[in-house]
């Protein structure tokens, strides 16, 4: 009996140590609870005796649901289920629960003792499990209607095909089922295609390609095809799920083009030589005009002198505008020539250095007169003590021309002209912006801004004069010249042009002892945004980092303690922070949790780099990545990038003559997550072009129909292909002439045979 007693006592033990208790009346009303009952609900014991369960009441389950277990231990049955209760912080758990009626002597129940089982986060699971099930279920739905999907074994042997499959065959699914692909091989596939397929899926790797079929009736039909192999827990394939899309009327589509692309490259070859032919024709001429022009404005000139110191009033007049009539011409013609000579590519550049102040002293001059004709005030900014090399004489007419214009618009307002240093793409250069408050321009406007001999509206030609060529030339001439004109501008309130230009074409990577590496482009303005926020106490860790992200594109600020890191991130907002663990003052633990606290810093992905070896409680405070010193430069790279590059959002358009070396270059890039397109000559590519904007071009010089150079002359011509970085890969030695041809277009020159992958990627994510 004792023994017997004893054993009830541990057992009681063990329940109340294991299980929620608690202990009603007959009517409900608790009489105990034990600690785990109070864990739980989160109410003391004191709030809950003297009270019902209906304390804990969720509202989760019906009134039906309580009146069965009330009925089931009224009749002093025991009761079994599942309850969803809520604590009294109001989040709900879950308890499987035993409810155990104790009956007197009378046969009257007089108490209730349940035991509970914390289940919640089983609940919480198979919530999860539900939902995950209504999703592939509703992936199996979308599969089934929108593409055309089989399942094989590991042998190929169908198992399965859906009701589109059977459509585009136009085999009944009884007629598929048990045989292989074979069923509909077209036979225009070698064996070598088939054999690279298998040897893939069987890898254990994803195919993809595009597969020419033949239906039961004989007609034939193409299907982009991603085959998908699924493995076993030994990660050998057990079967293959293919997903097709027809796309029979793409490839007719394409069939259609190259006969049409014939055309096009036939016309446009036309053109560009019709064009060089009026080149040529508009250059002699303006030679021919301006020999007699000068003679006829040195003779008005020379005959106003003589009537002005006889008196003959009478002749003063007329002789003027001769003059003036005469200077007007020749400086049309001048335009005209200087068109003419860039479309020709022989507009030749004469370097020399001078005083930014000098320059803007001798542009003022020209224009302050202009401007108080016109009632404008003019504001101008400039440093002292300035200086750059570059054709003066074009950057003059740049700036004349931008200030003329700007005057030419404005009527008693005001035209600010501001110079200031400016570093671009890794060139430090000079900025020259001209701002107004004149009429301002549409959007519309805007678009046709920098096409020879237009303007932005027919009506401002009538109204203000003016031939559209000013623009023009100076865009050119900038680009020429290693930087670009951009505009901003708001119809009735005015127009801002911003011109920038490298201070020296010894930072111009287009110089002829440079290795072709980096050509200048357009490039986008500096967003001032901050890739890397390294905090490290040690400085020699930062000049670690400056090397590894120096090809990168990346930007980095440094800060040497935890303090100053918490004060950077807030200003900067950087991408991601690198954040080392053991500094004094305030180590690398206190640094993250103060980041994970702070909801404008919370988002930002944190990097640990440390000597530290603690990856478990990182990643309990919120890191993103665990680094151990030392850190290769590969893996660094490759963790960064995952945070700092959105590489699905970018499409390159890859223009490439030679396939194997297309195929080369296109599998590298998607294999790092690119969009990719191809086009095998350059008037495929702009056709391309015409309907879609890539991310950035990687381009071929040497190419039949249109070659690498003919094409950068097209994207030159339209202001919206001006600003997509080109990168030209090519086995051409690339001479003085080609450089100035390439000068303004491209980004960077990668030789073939001198360059690996890795280099290549850095070069596109520099640009990108």
């Amino acid at each position: 009996m004792l023994t017997e007693l004893k054993d009830i006592k541990y057992a009681l033990s063990a329940l109340e140590a294991s299980s929620i208790i608690s202990i009603t009346d007959d009517k409900g009303i608790i009489t105990y609870v034990n600690n785990h009952f109070c864990g739980i609900s989160g109410y003391e014991q004191e709030e809950l005796v003297g009270f019902t369960h209906k304390v804990v009441n969720s509202g989760y389950h019906s009134m039906a649901h309580f009146q069965a277990l009330w009925e089931t231990i009224s009749r002093g049955q025991v009761w079994k289920g599942e309850m969803n209760n809520r604590a009294k912080d109001g989040s709900p758990y879950w308890v499987q629960l035993t409810v155990i009626p104790f009956v007197n002597d009378a046969g009257d129940v007089y108490q209730y003792v349940s035991f509970g089982t914390d289940i919640t986060a089983r609940k919480q699971y198979e919530d999860q499990l539900i939902q995950t099930m209504e999703n592939l279920r509703d992936i199996e739905n979308a599969l089934d209607a929108s593409s055309i999907v089989a399942i094989t074994d590991d042998k190929g042997v169908i198992t399965y095909v859906n009701e589109k499959f059977c459509e585009i065959s136009k085999y009944d699914r009884e007629e598929l089922i048990g045989k292989t692909h074979r069923i509909i091989n077209s036979g225009y596939h070698p064996k070598s295609f088939f054999k690279t397929m298998w040897e893939t899926i069987k890898q254990g790797n994803v195919w993809r390609g595009e597969v020419k079929n033949r239906a039961k009736d004989g007609s034939e039909y193409w299907m982009n095809t991603t085959i998908v192999p699924f493995l076993d827990n030994r990660s050998i394939p057990h079967q293959f799920i293919s997903i097709r899309s027809d796309i029979t009327d793409r490839v007719k589509a394409e069939a259609a083009l190259a006969e049409r692309t014939k055309q096009l490259a036939k016309a446009h070859d036309e053109a560009i030589k019709a064009n060089l032919i009026k080149s040529q024709f508009l250059a002699n001429m303006s030679h021919e005009l301006r020999t007699p022009l000068n003679a006829i404005i040195g003779y008005s000139e020379m005959l106003l002198e003589e009537a002005e110191e006889l008196g003959e009033t009478v002749f003063i007049e007329d002789l003027t505008k001769i003059s003036k009539a005469g200077n007007h011409l020749l400086a049309l013609i001048n335009d005209i020539l200087d068109i003419s000579k860039i479309e020709a590519g022989k507009m030749e550049l004469h370097h020399e250095t001078c005083r930014i102040a000098d320059l803007v002293q001798d542009v003022m001059t020209t224009i302050r007169p202009l401007a108080e004709g016109k009632g404008n005030t003019l504001q101008t900014t400039c440093e002292e003590d300035g200086e750059m090399t570059t054709d003066v004489t074009k950057l003059r007419q740049i700036l004349i021309n931008l200030l003329s214009n700007a005057n030419k618009f404005t009527e008693r307002g005001s035209i600010r002209f501001e110079v200031f240093r400016e570093t671009r793409n890794r060139q430090s250069g000079y900025g020259f912006r001209v701002q107004d408050t004149g009429i301002g321009m549409t959007p519309e406007q805007m678009d046709k801004l920098f096409q020879p001999f237009t303007q932005a509206d027919a009506s401002t030609t009538r109204k203000y004069g003016g031939t559209g060529l000013g623009l023009a030339i100076s865009q050119r001439f900038s680009q020429i010249m290693g930087g670009n004109i951009r505009v901003a501008s708001e119809f009735g309130i005015g127009t801002t042009f911003t011109c920038w230009l490298p201070a020296s074409p010894d930072d111009d990577p287009k110089d002829e002892e440079q290795p072709a590496a980096d050509l200048p482009a357009q490039a986008e303005d500096d967003a001032g945004e901050t890739s890397i926020l390294l905090i490290d106490d040690e400085a020699l860790n930062q000049e670690l980092m400056e090397r590894y992200i120096a090809k990168t594109g990346w930007t980095m600020a440094f800060a040497q303690s935890g303090p100053e890191g918490l004060r950077l991130a807030k200003k900067l907002k950087p991408k991601v922070i690198c954040l080392d663990i053991l500094m004094p003052t305030m180590d690398g633990w206190s640094v993250l949790s103060a980041l994970k606290s702070d909801p404008e810093l919370s988002e930002i992905p944190v990097v640990i780099w440390s000597m530290t070896s603690d990856k478990q409680l990182g990643y309990t405070l919120g890191a993103a990545e665990f680094l151990m010193k030392p850190v290769q430069r590969e893996q660094l790279i490759k963790v960064m990038d995952k945070y700092l590059v959105q590489r699905a959002d970018h499409t390159i358009l890859v223009i490439e003559d030679d396939q194997p070396a297309s195929e080369l270059v296109t599998k590298l890039l998607r294999s790092e997550g690119y969009d990719v397109t191809e086009a095998g000559n350059g008037v495929k590519a702009l056709e391309w072009l015409s309907q879609n904007t890539p991310a950035l071009i990687l381009l071929d010089l040497l190419m039949p129909e249109m070659d690498g150079f003919e094409l950068i002359g097209e994207l030159r011509k339209q202001e919206l292909w001006r600003t997509i970085p080109v990168v030209v890969m090519t086995a051409k030695t690339i001479t003085a002439e080609d450089r100035l041809k390439l000068n303004g277009a491209v980004k960077s020159i990668i030789q073939k045979g001198t360059f690996d992958p890795q280099s290549l990627l850095a070069e596109i994510q520099a640009c990108l």
